[in-house]
């Protein structure tokens, strides 16, 4: 096996160039570029939520600290196009099925042989097959999983055990996602490891946002108290949950608006429907706002007074850290990977999982006390920046692919 990124190579790979006169200007500049890791991040989905973008905040993030990086998304699909808007480097291919799909891990192969890349970081599982094929033609290039969805189903057959026998290193959000896929599948724990995802905290600072023109900006009144819920429009994101506890909680706040905003995940169709007709039962129609999904966050957290995610399970919430990180008082549900990021009376409240009283009573709370909010919202916003910064979610993993050793040829 060769020494890898681990050993000798890291200690080039990895390293800051020494101050050089300007004659060793280029040649040092050569030399960083071409010891450097060349990443490929792949996401082959058609939807455009926390993931996709998670995928182009990586590679955005990554080109910043002068890593060759780049995303390989469908072609045509909302994920390639934010990526031209956003100027992230991307190359498109989409596999025809989900499985066995030859000709696409051929293509996948050229892609990334073509551009010489050494580590390939896949972000959803269905990806990890397609690259584990492309990997015969790959003498280089190391497979990564990086998990952002948790999974209780039974990986231990030997189709899965293969197909991840292909992964050199197998990341997870949370520490109760690692100890899940620890127990559902044989993937060996000295290779699986913990590292939060972040988010751009630059975007999420607080001093660039005015609440009233925010508001004015999302067509909200300016002197209602706003619950905001962002996510997708799904029976177990919980958003029925906090439209059945309203009816009480607006006797007491008249002024009471509850916005949600997102889209059905795509090719499913229904949810929203049914919670149009809740609202009109319940007779919320002036305290309950739809909106579609928007990656200008930071504004739509800017208008809130209190920001709630009732979901059933959540893998992690990166929603929760961009909610924490401008200041906004926080009220999450405690199951999944969100007890890992919110501290319960500290930075955020925490509720029992598909409970309207808990919903209720916690709302309450808040509503009456703008104490309480402001001190959850800056004791939140300092741990945020603390713990879930992009630049420190990238340096964790390129300190983990540095571990990584060479692939033995076969």
């Amino acid at each position: 096996m060769g020494r890898g990124y681990g050993a000798a190579q890291s200690d080039r790979i990895f390293e800051r160039i020494k101050p050089a006169t300007s004659q060793d200007i280029s040649t040092q500049h050569r030399a960083m570029t071409e010891s450097q890791p060349r990443i490929a991040i792949v996401c082959f989905s058609r939807s455009l939520g926390g993931l996709e973008l998670s995928t182009l905040r990586l590679v955005r993030t990554m080109s910043a600290k002068g890593v060759f990086a780049e995303a390989v998304v469908p072609p045509d699909s909302p994920l390639s196009r934010k990526a031209k808007e956003w100027e992230v480097r991307s190359v498109t291919m989409e596999p025809r099925w989900r499985y066995g799909d030859y000709f696409a891990a051929r293509r996948l192969a050229a892609i990334l042989k073509k551009n010489r890349i050494d580590f390939v970081i896949l972000m959803q599982s269905h990806d990890i097959h397609l690259a584990s094929l492309a990997s015969q033609w790959l003498p280089q290039a190391r497979l990564i999983f990086y998990q952002q969805m948790d999974s209780r189903h039974d990986k231990r057959d030997l189709f899965h055990t293969w197909v991840f026998s292909k992964l050199s290193l197998w990341i997870t959000l949370t520490q109760r996602m690692r100890e899940n896929a620890l127990a559902f599948t044989r993937m060996p724990a000295g290779r699986m490891k913990v590292v939060p995802l972040g988010t751009d905290l630059e975007r999420f600072d607080p001093s660039l946002w005015d609440k009233a023109g925010a508001r004015s900006a999302l067509g909200l009144p300016p002197g209602a108290l706003i619950v905001g819920v962002m996510g997708r429009l799904d029976p177990g994101k919980g958003q029925e949950l906090v439209m059945r506890a309203l009816p009480s909680l607006v006797q007491s706040h008249p002024n009471l608006v509850y916005v949600i905003a997102g889209e059905e995940t795509a090719g499913e169709s229904g949810h929203k429907a049914e919670l149009e007709r809740l609202r009109m039962d319940l007779l919320l129609e002036d305290h309950v706002r739809f909106f579609p999904f928007t990656d200008d966050v930071p504004r739509f957290m800017a208008a809130l007074d209190i920001f709630l995610l009732p979901s059933y399970a959540e893998t992690f919430g990166l929603v929760v850290i961009e909610a924490m990180a401008m200041g906004t008082p926080v009220i999450a549900t405690d199951a999944g990977g969100v007890p890992e990021i919110v501290t319960d009376g500290k930075t955020g409240l925490l509720i029992e999982p598909k409970s309207i009283p808990a919903v209720s009573s916690a709302l309450q709370r808040l509503l009456d006390d703008e104490g309480l909010r402001r001190s959850l919202g800056s004791t939140a916003k300092e741990e945020a920046r603390r713990r879930f910064s992009m630049s420190h979610c990238v340096d964790e993993i390129l300190k983990l692919l540095a571990t990584i050793p060479d692939k033995t040829p076969s």
